[in-house]
């Protein structure tokens, strides 16, 4: 525990402490090591960056929380308003541990909404909304050779919309592959991370949407190249973990997203479960929209008791997959789904539980994404799956008493 500081806005950039006028980030990097930064409801929008300083919020101290002074995400909000903080930096950039962020909006940001440095192990973001991202919403990039170990990512919101997607960043050559660079969190170098019980909506770029610059907001870089579409990151993205380490991803509400859930790609992953996620698209296969959960060069990690259904008929054929012939030591066990679940590039995994024909029908609104059960007899569900260790609850947090139903939802007798 250590003080306590109350903020309120004080315009355009300016906040008041104790009668005094400063900068939300001058409250942030003068708080000492235990503090709890409170926010009075109102949008604080934080100032352009010019003569080389920086504007965003930099958290540089072990243990310091931000949150709102009501506990309502939606009543503080933080706003990048789609301005420059200085050089490649995101509205909040967190280089200590132990920090906190809670009950708070940030959005529209040229960058990242929230970047995660090389000291930030043990940081909580809790009930946090974040709100278009120009680039992945919340990031990880230690470099060095070092880690972020140990963050929880829970009970939050990641949301973009038509508005987002015109102002999101391209990524690669100007020869004509530029693509759309955002996604919701994406870590490198990351160990031990528990991201749960968590929405994802709408994070895809829209093929027929406003060209945009393929450099973020500055136009004159590239020589004013332009782009729209692209296949955007996944909803969730762990690039890699040690061996001896672990993610846990589970409990989460991914909608409309251009991909899923994602381990792996370059780097190997050990010990990552994905468990008790719904994972729901009505969009058809294209540039923009692609796989439910993928898991890639993963080892001793499981997938088990996940939802995945795609509405459209034309949609991406495969629900899961897991691919190349050094992946060791995966299960994937008891998911429903109403795509394939495929192995690809000489992948092996032990495989049971699983069922690949789901129907609308066994979902309360399987248009439009509630893939809780609608009903307990369905055959192919009830008390079909496979035991797995460990399996205690479902989607939900509801205890899983008895046979293992198949998917992320536990059916009760009451509904």
């Amino acid at each position: 525990t250590g003080a306590t500081i109350r903020v309120r806005l004080a315009g355009d950039g300016q906040v008041e402490v104790d009668g005094e006028t400063r900068t939300l980030r001058q409250v942030v990097s003068g708080a000492a090591e235990g503090t709890t930064i409170l926010l009075e409801d109102g949008t604080y929008t934080l100032p352009e960056a010019s003569g080389g300083s920086y504007t965003g919020l930099y958290f540089t101290t072990p243990n310091v929380t931000l949150r709102s002074a009501s506990g309502d995400a939606s009543a503080v909000v933080i706003d990048s308003a789609y301005r420059s903080h200085g050089g490649s930096t995101a509205p909040i950039t967190v280089d200590a541990p132990g920090v906190v962020l809670a009950s708070f909006t940030v959005r529209r940001s040229i960058f990242h909404l929230i970047h995660l440095w090389k000291d930030a192990d043990g940081v909580v973001i809790h009930d946090v909304d974040l709100i278009d991202g120009g680039q992945q919403f919340l990031k990880s990039s230690p470099g060095d050779g070092l880690n972020v170990d140990d963050v929880e990512v829970s009970c939050s919101r990641f949301r973009m919309t038509d508005a987002g997607r015109d102002n999101v960043w391209g990524y690669g050559s100007p020869d004509g592959n530029t693509t759309c660079y955002t996604g919701g969190i994406d870590t490198h170098d990351a160990r031990d991370w528990h991201v749960h019980d968590s929405v994802f909506e709408g994070i895809y770029c829209d093929a027929d949407g406003t060209p945009r610059p393929a450099h973020g907001q500055a136009a004159d870089q590239r020589g004013g190249m332009t782009y729209t579409g692209g296949l955007a990151e996944h909803a969730i993205h762990m690039w890699d973990s040690e061996e001896g380490s672990g993610h846990r991803i589970e409990r989460n509400h991914i909608v409309d997203c251009a991909r899923g859930i994602g381990l792996g790609l370059r780097a190997e992953v050990y010990g990552t479960t994905i468990r008790n996620n719904m994972v729901f698209s009505r969009f058809p296969r294209s540039g923009e929209h692609d796989v439910g959960i993928i898991v890639e060069r993963a080892h001793e990690s499981a997938v088990v008791n996940n939802t995945v259904f795609f509405a459209s008929p034309d949609a991406y054929p495969n629900a899961i997959e897991y691919r190349w012939g050094s992946t060791s030591g995966l299960r994937v066990l008891n998911n429903l789904t109403n795509g394939r679940i495929r192995a690809r590039n000489d992948a092996t995994a032990t495989l049971g539980g699983n069922v690949e024909a789901a129907e609308a029908s066994w979902f309360v609104d399987g248009a439009e994404g509630d893939l809780h059960l609608a009903r307990c007899d369905i055959a192919e569900v009830d008390g079909a799956g496979e035991s797995v260790a460990g399996l205690d609850d479902d989607f939900d947090g509801e205890a899983r008493e008895g046979a293992i139903d198949v998917g992320a939802d536990q059916c009760t007798s009451a509904r």
